[in-house]
């Protein structure tokens, strides 16, 4: 009967790994890409950060150099404030096709710098007369075979199964990565309460540059995501119910999310974003741990604890459950030790 159980496990962990797999995807939204290359254009000149040298960053500056001066880009630039990086997120929530207009309201408010409608005009004015749709066109197969590197560099990893096997629990939602090639500056994930996103976890991931790689224009897009900020992504969809399953019990401790490292107090609003925050990145370096060794874990934690004040003594916690995988069949079950850890916790 043990034997029966334990094959059952066993299964059960290689079932849920090739689940987690199929439900991976790469893709290159063009919505997204027309929106990235009209804030990458309007903005790069004063940016001491430019977008990752590359075959596709050439092709930009030669298709785009007759129009750098675009009176939707001059508006743009001549603005009080300029947006976020994260605004080609926008393209999502946009129509699929040119005149592009908001078709589902999106959680972030990804335009800051002028009105939603005044922003839209211009963007279309500079897609229609910059020959946008020509660009993203002529490069499709460039995109396809960037998502399908991508893809299979996250599946040849083997993180998919360390993260199954860390968390040991279901889950039917799909992990959608969003590559933008201009953007080196960062990641940010893509919240949505619609419906038509329902089940999904979103991000969109930058082309970040590896200085180490001596990159220059002729260099080939080699897009491979790193590991830790997938890990950190996926994870969100595990352990979103602790929070959810223990609000009014960690709501009368919240005061203890709302410091930084650094001694800053945040707004008593973001108590909730602060706690999901630590948590996912405390298991991210756990499963680093689990697959490249304690250095990769600890190196992991250690940047999450320049923000994150209970990063450190959290991951050292965590041993616990490391520890005693035979007791805790699935992160649910260390749940109760979380709250009792949390609620009990002392500088």
């Amino acid at each position: 009967m043990k034997l029966k159980f334990i094959t059952f496990g066993i299964l059960a962990i290689i079932y849920n790994s090739t689940k987690a797999q199929e439900n991976l995807s790469v893709k290159i939204d063009q919505r997204m890409e027309a929106l990235s290359i009209f804030y990458t254009l309007a903005t790069v000149d004063t940016m001491a950060i430019k977008p990752t040298p590359s075959t596709y960053y050439k092709d930009f500056k030669t298709h785009f150099e007759p129009y750098k001066n675009h009176k939707s880009l001059n508006w743009y630039r001549n603005l009080e404030s300029w947006d976020g990086y994260d605004i080609a997120s926008l393209g999502l929530f946009l129509s699929e096709n040119y005149p592009f207009e908001i078709k589902i309201k999106p959680k972030v408010n990804y335009i800051r710098s002028s009105s939603k409608d005044t922003f839209l005009f211009h963007f279309n004015e500079f897609y229609k007369d910059c020959k946008v749709k020509e660009f993203i066109e002529k490069h499709k197969k460039l995109y396809k075979s960037v998502c399908k590197t991508a893809k299979d560099s996250v599946k040849d990893s083997g993180i998919l199964k360390e993260i199954q096997e860390f968390y040991r629990k279901p889950t039917a939602s799909k992990f959608i990565i969003y590559v933008d090639l201009l953007n080196n500056m960062g990641n940010n994930a893509i919240p949505s309460n619609n419906i038509k996103f329902n089940g999904n976890r979103m991000f969109r991931l930058a082309y970040l540059n590896d200085v180490s790689k001596n990159l220059i224009d002729e260099s080939p897009v080699f897009f491979t995501p790193y590991l830790n900020v997938v890990t950190h992504e996926i994870s969100h969809l595990f352990v979103q119910d602790f929070l959810k399953d223990n609000k009014k019990d960690l709501s009368e401790i919240k005061n203890i999310f709302l410091t930084t490292s650094k001694g800053e107090k945040l707004n008593e609003s973001e108590w909730e974003n602060e706690l999901d925050e630590l948590i996912v990145r405390v298991c991210t370096a756990k499963i680093l741990e689990q697959k490249f060794g304690k250095e990769k874990g600890l190196e992991e934690i250690e940047n999450q604890s320049r923000r994150y004040k209970l990063a450190k003594p959290l991951y050292a916690f965590f041993e616990n459950y490391s520890l005693n995988r035979n007791k805790y069949k699935s992160i649910t079950d260390f749940y109760p030790k979380i709250m009792e850890y949390l609620k009990n916790y002392e500088e």
